[in-house]
């Protein structure tokens, strides 16, 4: 898994990439990484502790917003309807949670909107996988081509990009092409098992 610190170098060895500061190299990056992060529907890396709030069905498993779970160092029920902030309450034993975002209860947890709230420990170090290849496809083709620009004039030079009749598969800047979505699909919380 490269660190970001390692994909601003990669990106900066792409043809025309070269002169990107630091901040222009990061914003990229970090425009990208926004783009990951909404269609995957979490928050990947890095790795870093939350308190996170989940709805119920009644049964004895909670999805939490997460697909790379380290810890779960405390869980609260609150009562239906309560919204007090000390309405909270510790649940003491009878739980256990899985590394792929799993709340698992003995029993089940109460039903309802906003019922229990954990505190975890969640994501990968650095992005996992080929999401750097992402990142950096994303940030060159954004730079090129930004959404929605499809030629600029200046004087008398004019520069046209080319397109795809579809603008989902030529992945122009600001969006992912399919196979970039196909890489990210596993990363889905969406697609959770």
């Amino acid at each position: 898994m490269p660190t970001m610190d390692e994909l601003r170098d990669r990106l900066r060895r792409r043809p025309g990439m070269a002169g990107l500061t630091d901040v222009e190299a990061d914003d990229l990056l970090d425009e990208a990484s926004d783009m990951v992060r909404d269609y995957c529907g979490w928050h990947i890396w890095p790795r870093q502790e939350m308190t996170v709030t989940a709805d119920s069905i009644g049964g004895g498993v909670i999805s939490l917003p997460t697909l790379m779970l380290h810890a779960v160092t405390a869980v609260e029920t609150r009562p239906w309807a309560d919204h007090a902030p000390d309405a909270w309450q510790p649940v003491t034993g009878g739980w256990d949670w899985s590394e792929n975002g799993h709340l698992i209860r003995r029993g089940c947890w109460p039903t309802g909107p906003r019922r229990v709230r954990a505190v975890i420990e969640s994501g990968y170090e650095d992005p996992p996988g080929a999401i750097g290849s992402v990142l950096l496809g994303l940030a060159v083709r954004t730079y090129r081509m930004p959404a929605g620009v499809s030629s600029e004039q200046a004087g008398g030079e004019s520069l046209s990009y080319s397109t795809a009749r579809d603008p989902m598969e030529s992945g122009p800047g600001g969006t992912l092409s399919s196979p970039e979505r196909a890489i990210l699909d596993r990363y889905r919380l969406a697609n959770r098992p």
